[in-house]
């Protein structure tokens, strides 16, 4: 048998660990490029140009400030109520119910 100088020997070693790491990163190629495929099969979302996704709900800046007047005591119930309604919300002043800012104002 053909033997190397300097006392290195053929290596029989761990042939095991070299197989197993060969399985795997084969497996890992196989596997990506499953998911590649997949994922290209898949629908691209598509969106209208100027319109909103349903899942992100509009926030109103203006009544957003108003209720953190508000909430600070700046304004009375009646003042927030009118100015409420100025922005497009139908408030009963006398009513005290609530309102959320982050709806957005109903259409005309």
């Amino acid at each position: 048998m053909f033997r190397f100088r300097f006392g290195y020997g053929l290596h029989h070693g761990p042939r095991v660990f070299a197989l197993l790491l060969l399985v795997l990163l084969t497996a890992a190629l196989v596997v990506g490029i499953v998911a590649l495929v997949r994922m290209s099969r898949l629908p691209a979302p598509r969106l209208q140009a100027g319109s909103w996704p349903t899942e992100v709900p509009r926030v109103d800046p203006a009544l957003s400030e108003l209720r953190v007047r508000y909430a600070r005591g700046e304004l009375s119930w009646e003042e927030y109520a009118q100015r409420a309604a100025n922005l497009g919300l139908s408030v009963n002043p006398g009513s005290g119910s609530y309102i959320d800012p982050n709806q957005p104002p109903p259409a005309s």
